[in-house]
């Protein structure tokens, strides 16, 4: 048997194949999360021991297993035998830190239809989403009830909540407003943190109208009121503290402004506006807030902004953030105020 130089650098061609392909990798960690087999996975299994309880077959299962153990999220200790590693742990439904939500969404077909259109945004602009589709991102969301409650599951299951109790003290207010806070996983977290601090969660209605378990299960539902609507319309006033968390990274500048000419017009001149999201900085360690803000690009027209671009927005709508913690290659959380 005879191999090449270990030492030898990689061949920019293969550089690239392995560039080109890695989408491949996050669709069989997708696949894996669909049917289960993270969550079984307690101990090292053979993979026709796991395609029996998931209802796979063993062979055609066998290339999707070794996909993930390429991608680092399983491993392989034995010929055919698989086990989670420590980073494949977060793929469990019952793991704290669980992306399995997250991970089955970016796998969905709206997904790979909306890259596969990408060309359409480089060259005009105009996110692709609707060509595949026929209508904007929340518009599809609004008419396909599975595929939003898929999306509101992966947005619960990866909120920054840490990031937002760490970097934000509520002890100060006495009502915090949640703008677009979906089933409500972040107040209800502040609200638990907090035990003398009301809430009111403001979302669309078939969001909040399965919100109210969120606030039960965290034991805070007689502190929070639940509102139907959006934030391109009337918000309630008066509160301390108005949250925007995962909100205006969504949409682009005429929109956004948007927004926060709304929340302003319901803030008190002491109240402060505290925005949750990633804000690509110097000290990202990864390649994910660049690859994060092109999926925001092509699936919304939307894009990542800086803490500096987020001045310039505030500005527009006489504003000015006064201060941020920043988390890198996580979501930051910026505080603002009226000027």
């Amino acid at each position: 048997m005879t191999s090449s130089n270990a030492a030898e650098p990689v061949p920019a061609t293969l550089r690239v194949r392995e560039l080109m392909t890695a989408g491949l990798l996050s669709h069989a960690i997708g696949v894996l999360c669909d049917l289960g087999v993270p969550d079984i996975l307690d101990a090292p299994r053979t993979h026709e021991d796991i395609a029996k309880e998931v209802d796979a077959h063993p062979e055609g299962l066998l290339s999707f297993l070794r996909a993930a153990a390429a991608a680092g999220v399983l491993a392989e200790p034995a010929p055919r035998t698989f086990e989670l590693t420590e980073l494949g742990q977060v793929l469990r439904a019952d793991d704290p830190r669980s992306i399995k939500a997250m991970c089955s969404l970016t796998c969905r077909d709206e997904f790979s239809r909306t890259w596969s259109d990408s060309l359409h945004t480089a060259r005009t602009g105009e996110p692709s989403f609707a060509i595949g589709h026929g209508a904007s991102f929340f518009e599809y969301m609004g008419s396909h009830r599975e595929f939003a409650s898929l999306f509101d599951r992966a947005m619960q299951s990866s909120a920054a909540v840490d990031n937002l109790l760490a970097g934000y003290d509520f002890s100060g207010a006495g009502h915090v407003v949640d703008v677009g806070g979906g089933r409500g996983t972040m107040l209800a977290a502040v609200l638990k943190r907090y035990p003398t601090l009301r809430g009111t969660l403001v979302d669309l209605p078939h969001v909040v109208g399965n919100a109210r378990q969120t606030f039960v299960d965290a034991g805070v539902a007689d502190r929070v009121t639940l509102v139907p609507g959006s934030f391109f319309e009337p918000v309630p006033e008066g509160g301390d503290v108005y949250l925007l968390s995962r909100v205006i990274g969504n949409w682009n500048d005429e929109d956004s402004l948007r927004i926060l000419r709304t929340v302003r017009t319901a803030m008190r001149p002491d109240s402060e506006l505290v925005v949750v999201g990633m804000m690509p900085s110097e000290n990202d360690r990864t390649h994910y807030p660049q690859q994060l803000d092109l999926y925001m690009f092509a699936l919304l027209g939307a894009r990542l902004r800086s803490y500096a671009e987020y001045q310039d927005l505030f500005a527009q709508v006489n504003m000015r953030a006064i201060d941020w913690s920043n988390y890198p290659d996580s979501e930051s959380v910026l505080r603002a105020r009226v000027l």
